[in-house]
């Protein structure tokens, strides 16, 4: 569908965006989307889950100022060309409200 012509469509992103502006789903879909990276090491599906989470929140360009990143390779973790030190990855979920624990 062209969503010129179709008011009333939106995309999956933009859907699930939305839904995220609610912090627990939030919080149980990072932590989905981080056990299925341990599972089958593929890093694309939770950094597009901290992508979503960042924009469900404000803007990319403004989490990056606000955590202290750089937004250029902010973006490039988040959009899978960046695998991000442990650290980094720590800072991004701090800053969003959550911590990492073993369990």
């Amino acid at each position: 569908m062209n969503k010129k012509t179709d008011k009333y469509s939106i995309s999956l992103d933009e859907f699930m965006i939305k839904q995220l502006q609610d912090e627990e789903l939030a919080r149980d879909y990072l932590n989905d989307s981080l056990i299925a990276y341990i599972e089958d090491g593929n890093f694309t599906i939770f950094y597009k889950s901290l992508e979503r989470v960042v924009k469900a929140r404000k803007s990319v360009r403004k989490f990056a100022k606000e955590a202290e990143l750089d937004r250029a390779n902010l973006c490039a973790i988040l959009k899978g060309k960046r695998k991000p030190q442990l650290h980094t990855v720590l800072k991004i979920l701090t800053k969003l409200g959550y911590t990492l624990k073993v369990a």
